[in-house]
C-alpha cells in the first residue's frame, strides 16, 4: 500500500511537472527524454527536481546542496538512471565554500520493480548520498524527503529549492529561500525561474 501510495504520489508529481508519459516519449525518438529543467515540485512526500539545480536540505546545524547532473529516464516509471552531486557542512556555518565540505558524487540505477504489490522491491541502486545522510529515490530526478529506508514521516529535514547551479551561488542566508518539510498534505509547483540562489 505505502509503495502504491508513493508511486501514485509520483506520478502525479510527473505527470503535471511537463515530463512526456512514458507512451509519448517512444514518438519523441530515443525513448529517454530529461527532466524538466524549468521547475520544482515539492511535496507531499517527495521533491521533483530539475537537472542541474541544486536543493537545499538542512536540519539542526547541518546542511546539505544535492543536484542532479543527468537524468535518463526509462521505459516505466520507476526505471531510469540519474547521477548527481551533494555537498555537506556540519559546522554550523552555512557555506559550502569552506575547506571541511564534504563533496560526493553517485549515480542511481533504477529497475522496473520486482515482486507483487506490498512486496515489491527496486533491485536497482536507489539512494542518494549527502554526508551522513541518505535519502531514497524511486523514480529518476526525484528524491523522499524521509531517510533511506525509513518510514514515510516527517524527521525534521527541510528543503529549499533554489535557481544556484554552481555550488559556489548558493547563499543559504538568502532570506527568500522557502524551506518546506515532509507534509502529507501539501504539494507546491515552484518555477526555477522565481528561485534565488
Amino acid at each position: 500500500m505505502l509503495k502504491m501510495k508513493l508511486f501514485c504520489t509520483v506520478a502525479v508529481a510527473v505527470l503535471s511537472s511537463g515530463l512526456p508519459a512514458r507512451g509519448q516519449s517512444e514518438q519523441v525518438g530515443t525513448g529517454r527524454e530529461k527532466s524538466s529543467t524549468s521547475q520544482f515540485v515539492v511535496g507531499p512526500s517527495v521533491v521533483l527536481m530539475p537537472q542541474g539545480v541544486f536543493l537545499l536540505i538542512r536540519k539542526g546545524r547541518d546542511i546539505g546542496a544535492i543536484r542532479f547532473t543527468s537524468i535518463e529516464q526509462g521505459g516505466t516509471v520507476e526505471a531510469g538512471k540519474a547521477t548527481y552531486e551533494s555537498y555537506f557542512q556540519s559546522d554550523g556555518s552555512g557555506s559550502f565554500r569552506s575547506p571541511n565540505v564534504r563533496k560526493q558524487t553517485g549515480e542511481i540505477n533504477l529497475k522496473p520493480l520486482k515482486g507483487v504489490g506490498r512486496l515489491s522491491f527496486q533491485s536497482g541502486q536507489d539512494k542518494l548520498r549527502l554526508g551522513h545522510w541518505s535519502f531514497g529515490t524511486a523514480y529518476p530526478g526525484v528524491m523522499n524527503m524521509w531517510p533511506y529506508r525509513g518510514s514515510q514521516k516527517d524527521y525534521g529535514y527541510e528543503f529549499a529549492p533554489t535557481s544556484a547551479r554552481e555550488v559556489g551561488e548558493i547563499d543559504v542566508s538568502d532570506k527568500r529561500l522557502r524551506w518546506f518539510r515532509f507534509d502529507r498534505n501539501t504539494r507546491v509547483t515552484i518555477p526555477v525561474s522565481d528561485l534565488p540562489k
